[in-house]
């Protein structure tokens, strides 16, 4: 056999082998970026063990726009906080969507969903009906600061800006909390893109008076401070700057 067919044939095979093998640890790597660490990876096998209303609850508003979504997936007492702030910036021009711990205590523990297996149908089908999504979350966090992903960059950018300037710390999302997976509930608007927000618990608990985040504080509205307040209207402002352009 011709030696120069060989050759061609062994260096054919190997280039074949190295694509596999790249594509593998492609695939590999977006498996773990996706990969499930919660007692639950699905809202089915969460909803065999604890009871809406009686655990858990889902509060919905659709509003006079129909090209935003508002969420808070991680609310209540799971990443206490983050309702409230999700609420008040939907107002009542935005759609709003959040799914609130009601335990005693091991809410975050028990009944977080991580944003790229967070399958429940109702969120599913508003997310799928805007061409924007705002999702907020919370995180640890001695330093009051916000920290922002996602796959919409523009949006993303205003909401920076609009927040520095209104005197809160914004940075960058570090790799494992930067929401840029396309199977992040963030980016499954009808565009593929949204803004994820991180504040960390020095963050939440300016928002409220003495720093108290407990059930009853949070609960009331009286209790929120003016950060709370301009935190809200910097992100609005920064959406309607993002709906002019």
């Amino acid at each position: 056999m011709n030696k120069a067919l060989v050759t061609a044939g062994i260096v054919t095979s190997v280039v074949i082998i190295m694509t596999i093998l790249i594509k593998n640890g492609i695939n590999d790597s977006q498996d773990e970026e996706a990969s499930c660490h919660d007692r639950f990876c699905s809202f089915e096998d969460l909803k065999q063990v604890y009871q809406e209303d009686e655990d858990w609850e889902i509060q919905t508003r659709d509003a006079s726009s129909n090209k935003l979504l508002v969420s808070a997936i991680h609310g209540g007492g799971i990443e206490r906080v983050t309702s409230q702030v999700a609420d008040h910036i939907a107002g009542d021009r935005y759609n709003f969507y959040t799914f609130k711990g009601k335990l005693s205590s091991g809410n975050f523990d028990n009944l977080h969903i991580t944003s790229t297996h967070f399958d429940e149908p109702a969120v599913l089908r508003m997310v799928s009906a805007v061409d924007h999504h705002i999702s907020i979350h919370g995180t640890k966090g001695e330093v009051p600061k916000t920290l922002l992903g996602g796959l919409n960059k523009d949006l993303k950018e205003l909401i920076a800006t609009s927040l520095e300037q209104n005197g809160f710390t914004v940075e960058e999302a570090p790799e494992d909390l930067d929401g840029d997976h396309p199977k992040n509930i963030v980016n499954l608007s009808k565009t593929g893109q949204g803004v994820q927000l991180e504040l960390t618990t020095a963050q939440r608990k300016a928002f409220f008076k003495n720093g108290k985040i407990d059930y009853s504080s949070r609960s009331d509205p009286s209790n929120q401070t003016a950060a709370f307040d301009h935190y809200v209207k910097a992100i609005q402002s920064a959406i309607e700057e993002y709906e002019e352009i």
